[in-house]
């Protein structure tokens, strides 16, 4: 493939990232770079190519601060708001696992 080509290749693509970075914020869903590199229909490690990691580096920041539409309810949600879900739930399992070895043992005592 001759240089102008190549040159010509890589600006496309690149221009394919830009605008999938911009289609993700605007339709309010989460930005990672995996969701970038396939709506630009491009290979994860382009996405990573100085440049483009800056500028979904910068949109990820700029909706961690505003968060995102989840897609199950249709909420906005934030990092905070996430991280504190995720806290929750891993204490409810811990509850839950102690809670299912009780049981458990309760079980055998009874069973014999």
């Amino acid at each position: 493939m001759p240089k102008a080509a190549r040159q010509r290749d890589s600006a496309d693509k690149r221009g394919r990232v830009l605008k999938a970075v911009q289609d993700i914020l605007r339709d309010n869903r989460r930005i990672t770079f995996a969701a970038v590199a396939r709506e630009a229909d491009v290979s994860s490690w382009l996405v990573y190519a100085p440049g483009l990691r800056e500028c979904i580096d910068q949109a990820r920041a700029r909706q961690a601060a505003q968060g995102h539409q989840d897609q199950q309810s249709g909420r906005k949600v934030s990092t905070a708001s996430e991280q504190t879900d995720l806290l929750l739930a891993r204490q409810e399992i811990k509850r839950l696992r102690t809670e299912n070895g009780q049981l458990r043992q309760q079980a055998h005592v009874h069973l014999g």
